[in-house]
């Protein structure tokens, strides 16, 4: 089973490496440079504007509603795949030894990322609190053990239903998390180190003696794993085409007055609005990209930075939007159409700029109310309109030209 783990291991992180190349791209790369300056500069001079240990009222139950907050990204990656219940139940028995290497490899990561989070609270808590820096050490002990404990809990899931129960997800990954938060805020930390380690002696205990007991839960197992693996797909789906998502096409009758009718010269026309509105792929992205542009714009102060957000997200919603251009390439009839290429390109770029416009607007008026002027909306739709014009123009072409 040890070295089914590595096999699949192995193959997990050249398929994360493989997409993380086209996230990470020039553009997006020069973009969070930008956003991760402007934010930082933001966050430095909103320090230097705070009297040492000013103990603000409100410094540490923002700091534990957070912490409690951040402690719930990352999940047990168990790797495992639905056929699995098949080929490998016969060996459940040497499953604990699997399954503690898929735990330490979650709990690695997921240290990592709470670390990363520490390092960026522990100015604020300097600043607003009267914490001290061994304070700050103790804080951090209990988060790291506090992740420890809620890995823990989702290992136990897969030996016992109840601890998949919704309450048990609220009474120990929110409430508990943040009852030992705030004690560590409050009081002295030591004493919630202590308390936390205590814990997760009695939790260890705890696993191997269900594990004797109990019968391991393939199909649990194997639906959390789906769900985890699902959500990076999203996230990757957000930059490129990912084969592993399928979504369900919704008929969404409501929005037919909405949509132009057919018309027998411009068929494409019909159908890429109908794929746009109805394929839950497209309309999800696009939901999901214009919710997080506007809510990103909305606290952002530095106008520089708002330009720089909003280009950033027409250009990976319209960078996103481009596959449906071959959306219906594998239907037979369409290619019956007496349509030629330029006709069904023009088409597509008139879709595309209706979509990338309407958010365009949305990020200008976005603007426009945080900023409480009109002028910097008015810049910001103009500089989206030229990308957009730009998006559809040469480089919609350059870029389904290197797809053919």
């Amino acid at each position: 089973m040890l070295n089914l783990w590595n096999e699949r291991q192995s193959a997990h992180q050249r398929q994360m490496f493989k997409y993380l190349r086209y996230v990470f791209n020039d553009h997006f790369v020069l973009a969070l440079l930008f956003i991760f300056g402007g934010l930082g500069l933001g966050y430095s001079n909103y320090l230097k504007s705070l009297p040492l240990h000013a103990d603000y009222f409100y410094a540490k139950p923002l700091v534990a509603l957070i912490l409690v907050v951040t402690l719930q990204v990352g999940n047990l990656a168990t790797l495992l795949k639905s056929a699995d219940i098949v080929f490998i139940s016969p060996k459940q028995a040497e499953m604990p030894s699997y399954l503690n290497k898929a735990f330490n490899h979650s709990l690695l990561f997921a240290w990592g990322f709470d670390i990363l989070v520490m390092l960026c609270l522990a100015p604020f808590l300097l600043y607003a609190t009267t914490f001290t820096s061994i304070q700050l050490i103790y804080l951090g002990l209990v988060v790291l053990s506090l992740k420890y404990l809620l890995l823990k809990r989702q290992y136990l899931a897969l030996y016992q239903h109840k601890f998949s129960q919704l309450s048990y997800k609220l009474l120990l990954d929110v409430f508990f998390s943040l009852l030992i938060c705030l004690g560590a805020l409050y009081f002295n930390g030591l004493y919630f180190v202590l308390i936390t380690a205590a814990l997760g002696i009695y939790v260890e205990r705890m696993v191997k003696q269900i594990q004797t007991q109990e019968v391991f839960l393939w199909e649990v197992a194997i639906a959390n794993e789906q769900a985890r693996m699902l959500v990076l797909y999203r996230f990757f789906n957000l930059f490129t085409d990912v084969p592993f998502l399928q979504a369900a096409a919704k008929r969404r009758k409501y929005l037919d007055r909405f949509l132009p009718r057919p018309k027998p010269k411009h068929p494409y026309h019909y159908l890429y609005w109908r794929a746009l509105v109805r394929n839950g792929e497209y309309s999800d992205l696009i939901i999901r990209l214009n919710l997080l542009g506007a809510i990103i714009l909305y606290f952002v102060h530095e106008p520089w930075l708002a330009f720089l957000v909003s280009i950033l997200f027409i250009y990976m919603l319209g960078f996103q939007l481009m596959a449906l251009y071959r959306h219906f390439d594998e239907i037979v009839f369409t290619h019956l159409y007496p349509v030629t290429e330029k006709q069904k390109l023009q088409a597509f770029q008139r879709v595309l700029q209706v979509t990338l416009g309407i958010s365009a607007l949305l990020f200008a008026v976005i603007n426009s109310l945080q900023t409480n002027t009109w002028l910097l909306g008015g810049e910001i739709a103009v500089v989206l309109f030229l990308e957009i014009i730009g998006l559809t123009g040469s480089y919609l072409k350059s870029r389904l030209g290197k797809r053919a």
